[in-house]
């Protein structure tokens, strides 16, 4: 993308949050946005040194979060959706599938200021009939401090607000309950912090584990009032919520805490509704699966373990997720100890 490189960008202040799809300023990441092609663009973000949910982690050393770089991708892609690809401002995004998979494990590593990440993408618009827009799916790259770090792929059905809220009631045949309305959930016992490689228990995600036919399971059961994973009011489980139980069972698992993801690949079959209990039951990647994940490990680093974990609710597959971990040290081992990791 030759003319995407030749323009540049702003990190002085972030764009319209509506652009975006965020309810508070502080959870906007993208701060410049340019058309740079027919079908193609280029945005400037900002990475926070600090953050409540991206940067409550127990690896060392610290990095910039996976869910961070694929948050900003998500941001880029939906303000160039509505900005340059005609995708009216009322439109829902609904995520079929994304990709992440991290090129430079080592250029991840903050330094003294916010890191300033460039992000150059396409999109490609999906039509039906009469020309109607039934999705977008976007291809993008990143790169921070002059270095590639990564490539997000996103794929997304759009959808009328109006139309958006028909369906989900023909769907269910009931109006959904939204998260706005349903306040601070009682759960069960939470699994601890440390186990999943969080500090805060604010953003654990899964109720107690359990061990089972050579595999772990666990109820998804995030915090409402955890600003980050639920910015706005939601009638389902998000995405971003069930990547971070996928990130969470696998340590459980026992994947290191200290490893980093260095690819994810996931498929949202389903809404994952919020008054029916979902569970999440992890395995190893199937042998001879996950190469092209493996491929993103990074220079320079061993894979650990790749993982498939599972989504489940009401007896229905809702959403699949392939993670692969880069090994934090050579003495780092999988399984854990008190985990027999077979295939259920």
């Amino acid at each position: 993308m030759t003319a995407a490189t030749e323009v540049a960008l702003s990190f002085a202040r972030t764009v319209e949050r509506s652009l975006v799809h965020r309810a508070a300023v502080s959870e906007v990441f993208v701060t410049d946005l340019y058309q740079s092609g027919t079908a193609a663009f280029v945005a400037g973000a900002q990475l926070p040194l600090s953050h409540g949910y991206f940067g409550d982690h127990l690896r060392e050393p610290a990095s910039y979060d996976f869910l961070l770089l694929l948050e900003s991708a998500r941001q880029a892609c939906t303000a160039a959706g509505h900005l340059y690809f005609e995708v009216p401002r009322d439109t829902v995004f609904l995520v079929n599938d994304w990709s992440i998979r991290i090129e430079d494990l080592d250029a991840l590593t903050p330094g003294s200021r916010p890191g300033e990440l460039r992000l150059e993408g396409t999109a490609e618009r999906q039509e039906g009939r009469g020309g109607r827009l039934r999705g977008v799916r976007f291809d993008v790259s990143l790169r921070l401090g002059g270095r590639s770090v990564c490539r997000v792929e996103i794929g997304t059905s759009t959808s009328p607000a109006e139309d958006y809220q028909k369906l989900r009631f023909l769907q269910r045949r009931s109006a959904p309950p939204v998260t706005g309305d349903l306040g601070t959930v009682a759960r069960g016992n939470a699994v601890g912090t440390a186990a999943v490689g969080r500090v805060n228990p604010l953003n654990v995600v899964l109720g107690e584990p359990v061990w089972a036919d050579g595999a772990v399971s666990a109820q998804v059961e995030p915090r409402l009032e955890n600003r980050s994973l639920f910015d706005h009011s939601y009638d389902h489980i998000p995405a971003m919520v069930l990547a971070e139980a996928a990130r969470q069972l696998a340590h459980l698992a026992g994947v290191p805490t200290a490893a980093a993801v260095t690819a994810c690949t996931a498929r949202y079959l389903r809404f994952v509704e919020l008054d029916s209990p979902v569970g999440a039951t992890a395995r190893p990647h199937p042998a001879g699966a996950g190469t092209d994940a493996a491929a993103g490990a990074g220079a320079g680093t061993d894979a650990a373990a790749e993982l498939l974990v599972e989504f489940r609710q009401d007896g229905a597959v809702v959403a699949e997720t392939s993670l692969t971990f880069a090994s934090p040290s050579p003495a780092a081992a999988l399984p854990g100890p008190a985990v027999t990791r077979e295939a259920s």
